[in-house]
């Protein structure tokens, strides 16, 4: 395929709009739904994480805003709250249906497929009225309008996304009451119609559509590597049991295998922490026997990787000007930057606030984007009643904005020394991956 519509293809995968309509004709029912219904759907809208992509930096929840680079132009996230002019109050349960399993909004016009309906096509009739009630009646209206998506041609074009939609396939519409599910069968509706857990973790072919025979096997999402968690034990979380990935879904962070950060950060923040316990488990329970993809380019689990450095302190007590601009190496940046809360060894904290940077799945990888990532965003997470807070270094920084070059190099200083070796980081590396970094309107 030419280079030229593969970059259409992914392009129009990539950007996402959602649901509301531009040509809004009638409103919807106004018979007030049981506080059942409306507590159901909550958690489905918790479940399907609905915040994270239609909720701006700072901005009101659900009213739309969120931006996402892709090399068409930014995709800007649309209201879907139940205001009538401005979001989705307008929608039929029928219209709200069609948007949320088949990608067709109000108007007629396709939905980018970042808007997961491929997934949300698994849903059962019942969550679904369940969604569009709690939408109608338990969401506050925001009578504001973000501004509207234009990329460049022909990704503007949504026509093209029909056919797309013939080749992507969609998960199969589950039956019945899926709260009465038995433990596995919750399981998988719960990682693949809900929680769309293949929309990050699975790569895509020539066409973008996820390979069927790679489920869950890892790929690359908007800078950051949302990692192979399949069963393999060199590749993927074989090494986990059920108590350590619920754990990491209610908390972001198991000691001395992962902590969560950027897009999967905010799925353990605002979706996975709110699940109950029985939820938790049954995802878990669901995706420890994904069967094993191994991958070539890891050939030891990544949170097994690294040990604590043994050495010297390299500090010579004599303090550096601040007006000093000689560009450091990747030792003293760190030293600098990083030592003060992962420690001289890369220990981290006692209480493990901090994470250590050896036996850390992010330090481990053969791939270092999320550590590139997590250099330049920092990780900010409230999961489990615990805030996290680490600051990034990228140019908005409070605490100091380091260069492509000094990022590069304080990377490769800490896969070298704490964990799956230097993997010749270049700042050419760093400014492509500072590009991915989300923006606000």
């Amino acid at each position: 395929m030419p280079d030229v519509t593969r970059k259409i293809l992914w392009s129009i995968l990539t950007a996402g709009t959602a649901l509301a309509s531009l040509t809004p004709l009638h409103a919807q029912a106004d018979d007030q739904p049981s506080a059942d219904l409306l507590a159901r759907g909550e958690y489905i809208a918790t479940a399907g994480d609905c915040v994270a992509c239609h909720t701006a930096p700072g901005g009101k929840p659900f009213a739309g805003g969120l931006r996402i680079t892709t090399p068409m132009g930014d995709v800007i996230t649309t209201n879907i709250t139940p205001d009538p002019e401005h979001g989705i109050g307008r929608y039929t349960e029928e219209d709200f249906e069609k948007s949320l399993r088949h990608g067709i909004r109000r108007d007629g016009n396709r939905l980018y497929p970042a808007m997961p309906y491929v997934s949300y096509s698994g849903m059962t009739d019942d969550d679904v009225k369940a969604l569009y009630a709690w939408f109608m009646h338990g969401v506050k209206p925001v009578a504001e309008s973000p501004p509207v998506t234009e990329l460049n041609f022909p990704a503007n074009l949504r026509i093209t996304m029909a056919a797309w939609n013939m080749v992507a396939g969609s998960v199969p519409p589950e039956t019945g009451d899926s709260a009465t599910f038995d433990k596995m069968r919750r399981g998988k509706y719960l990682a693949n119609a809900l929680a769309h857990c293949s929309t990050c973790h699975t790569p895509r072919n020539i066409m973008l559509s996820e390979k069927e025979d790679s489920y869950l096997a890892g790929a690359s999402l908007l800078g950051w590597y949302a990692p192979n968690i399949t069963s393999s034990k060199t590749a993927g979380i074989g090494n986990w049991s059920e108590d350590n990935l619920v754990q990491y879904l209610r908390t972001g962070h198991v000691d001395g295998l992962s902590q969560a950060a950027g897009p999967m950060g905010e799925a353990v923040e605002h979706s996975t922490s709110h699940l109950t316990d029985a939820d938790l488990h049954a995802l878990a329970a669901y995706i420890l026997q994904v069967p094993a993809k191994d991958d070539e380019a890891e050939h030891t689990p990544r949170e097994q990787a690294g040990k604590a450095m043994d050495a010297p302190d390299i500090r010579s007590g004599e303090l550096t000007r601040i007006d000093k601009l000689d560009e450091m190496d990747g030792a003293h940046i760190y030293d600098a930057n990083c030592a003060a809360c992962h420690g001289t060894d890369g220990a981290g904290t006692s209480d493990h606030y901090a994470p250590s940077l050896f036996h850390n799945s992010a330090v481990g990888s053969a791939r270092p984007d999320n550590l590139i990532m997590t250099v330049l965003s920092g990780v900010d997470r409230t999961a489990g009643g615990l805030h996290v807070h680490m600051p990034g270094f990228d140019q908005n920084s409070d605490v100091q904005r380091l260069s492509n070059a000094e990022i590069a190099s304080v990377v490769n200083y800490v896969t070298a020394t704490f964990g799956s070796g230097d993997h010749g980081v270049t700042p050419d590396l760093v400014e492509k991956m500072r590009r991915q970094l989300p923006k606000s309107p």
